[in-house]
C-alpha cells in the first residue's frame, strides 16, 4: 500500500492532550458534584416551586445549534461588547444567586472578583453575603448589578437603593 507520510504537528493537539484541568462542561459538573454536600448540590441545580421555568429554559437552550464555519480568518474575532457604558469581554452577566457563601467562604465577593478579572458582569443578590459594600470593595473594577428582594417598607428600599448607587451598582 502506498501511504503518504504522516505530518507531525508542532504541538500535540490530540483529544485530551491539553494541560487544562477541564475539557468540557460535563467535567466541571462532575467535579462540582463530588465537592458539594447534598444540600448545596440540590440548591445549585434545583429551581423554584415546580421547576417549570428551569425545564423550559433547558429546552430552549437545547434548541440552539452552532454551525461551524471552517477556513475563516479568526485572528481578529472578538466577542466583546459595550454595555452599560462599559466594555465587556463577553456579553455575559452572571445571574444573581442567593447564599453564595454556601459554596465559597468569600461568597459573592469571589464571584464579582472573577467577573471583573474575566470581563463579564455580575448581578449581586441582596440575599448573598458579604453584602453590597464588601462585594463592591472586593471587585472595584467589575461591572456590578444589584437584585433587591424587598423585605421592608419604602424607607428600607430607599436606603438599599441609595447604598447600591453609592457603591456603583
Amino acid at each position: 500500500m502506498n501511504e503518504a507520510p504522516r505530518i507531525q504537528p508542532d504541538r500535540n493537539v490530540e483529544l485530551g492532550a491539553s494541560t487544562e484541568p477541564f475539557q468540557n462542561l460535563h467535567e466541571f459538573i462532575r467535579k462540582a458534584r463530588s465537592n458539594l454536600n447534598q444540600n448545596a448540590w440540590d440548591y445549585i441545580v434545583g429551581a423554584a416551586e415546580t421547576e417549570t421555568t428551569m425545564r423550559r429554559n433547558r429546552m430552549a437552550l437545547d434548541e440552539i445549534a452552532f454551525r461551524p464555519r471552517v477556513l475563516r480568518d479568526v485572528r481578529k474575532v472578538t466577542g466583546s461588547v459595550e454595555q452599560f457604558g462599559r466594555k465587556m469581554r463577553l456579553p455575559v452577566v452572571l445571574a444573581p444567586v442567593g447564599a453564595l457563601e454556601i459554596f465559597d467562604p468569600d461568597g459573592a465577593a469571589s464571584v464579582a472578583r472573577a467577573c471583573g478579572t474575566f470581563g463579564a458582569a455580575h448581578m449581586l443578590s441582596s440575599v448573598s453575603e458579604p453584602g453590597l459594600e464588601k462585594t463592591a470593595e472586593a471587585a472595584p473594577d467589575a461591572l456590578r448589578l444589584y437584585q433587591l428582594y424587598v423585605r421592608g417598607d419604602d424607607a428600607f428600599v430607599a436606603d438599599v437603593v441609595s447604598r447600591a448607587e453609592k457603591n456603583a451598582y
